[in-house]
């Protein structure tokens, strides 16, 4: 299985006295329906003052998928298919989904051995219970404005941890989709009854 976190969500960093990396923990759930593909920080130096998870989750298709999105506390010891004693839905039902993140932490160190955030996002059927692989680790180090970046994907008959969206052989996964979208448009057509 790939690791879906990316290089500055492996480790407490500063860069220029600002916060540049993480240390967020990746909880694979193999069985569930959604996996995290991607995991990566908005570091203190490109966040802008924001302080916002936004998370993007794809179906099979790699469409933008409606689903439920938590936001839970406390993560750590967390084993699936166990739930969350605490969880969130985000505010605005928009899509992306997007969590506010307001709880502090201290990192106490740099590297991998850093301490992780408070909080973790997972995707969950409407009464919470968990469908998806889980981050863990998400925060705001020492109180430091800093933004995630997550996306998750509705897993395929393949093997789990499928990496970033259209794997496969070069333009195969392509060709699929718009095969896909091809279909699903003559569907539409002939529904509307337009085009002769």
């Amino acid at each position: 299985m790939t690791d879906p976190r990316a290089e500055n969500c492996l480790g407490y960093a500063e860069t220029d006295g600002k916060t540049s990396g993480v240390r967020l923990e990746h909880l694979p759930a193999p069985e569930a329906k959604y996996e995290l593909i991607r995991a990566t920080l908005v570091d203190e130096a490109a966040s802008q003052n924001n302080i916002v998870a936004t998370v993007q989750v794809l179906d099979k298709d790699n469409i933008q998928a409606r689903v439920n999105c938590y936001l839970a506390w406390p993560w750590e010891g967390w084993q699936f298919p166990r739930g969350f004693e605490n969880k969130l839905l985000p505010g605005n039902p928009n899509i992306p989904y997007q969590h506010m993140i307001t709880n502090k932490y201290n990192p106490g160190g740099f590297g991998p051995s850093a301490q992780p955030g408070p909080l973790a996002i997972y995707i969950g059927d409407q009464n919470g219970s968990v469908i998806s692989d889980v981050i863990g680790g998400l925060g705001l180090p020492g109180g430091r404005h800093v933004c995630y970046d997550l996306v998750f994907r509705e897993r395929t008959g393949g093997e789990p941890g499928g990496g970033e969206p259209g794997g496969g052989e070069p333009g195969g996964a392509v060709t699929d989709q718009l095969q896909r979208i091809e279909e699903k448009l003559d569907r539409v057509i002939a529904h509307l009854g337009i085009g002769g």
